[in-house]
């Protein structure tokens, strides 16, 4: 049985209405993952970019195809995104842009993770 926690879709509603961003570290199935949640319209404008960079165009449309698409919160987006596993170096997701659907969050915090390499 999945449950939503109604504090965390209002964040994400507003960071996707107003373009605000949220810096937040999730846990996912164990995996913590830390970053900056960004509105669904930045993160497939930076995806389409990307992908248009690396001459992908036929899937930048699939991508702008969604744009037009209605969101209704289902999922998290996320820059900067780093993987934490324990006490390791984080590990970047990709270029830092991450989707995890709100469902899948199994725990929250506000702030982001920064773990330095001990040098």
């Amino acid at each position: 049985m999945t449950t939503s926690d109604s504090l965390l879709e209002r964040i994400n509603k507003r960071v996707n209405r107003d373009t605000d961003r949220f810096d937040i570290t999730i846990t996912v199935n164990g995996a913590v993952i830390t970053g900056r949640l960004i509105s669904r319209a930045v993160w497939l404008e930076v995806n389409i970019k990307l992908l248009n960079d690396i001459d992908k165009m036929l899937f930048a449309d699939e991508f702008a195809a969604e744009g037009g698409s209605s969101d209704n919160g289902e999922y998290l987006h996320l820059s900067e995104a780093k993987t934490l596993s324990g006490l390791e170096i984080p590990v970047a997701v990709g270029m830092g842009y991450v989707r995890i659907p709100t469902a899948s969050v199994d725990s929250w915090a506000v702030g982001r993770v920064d773990i330095q390499r001990a040098r």
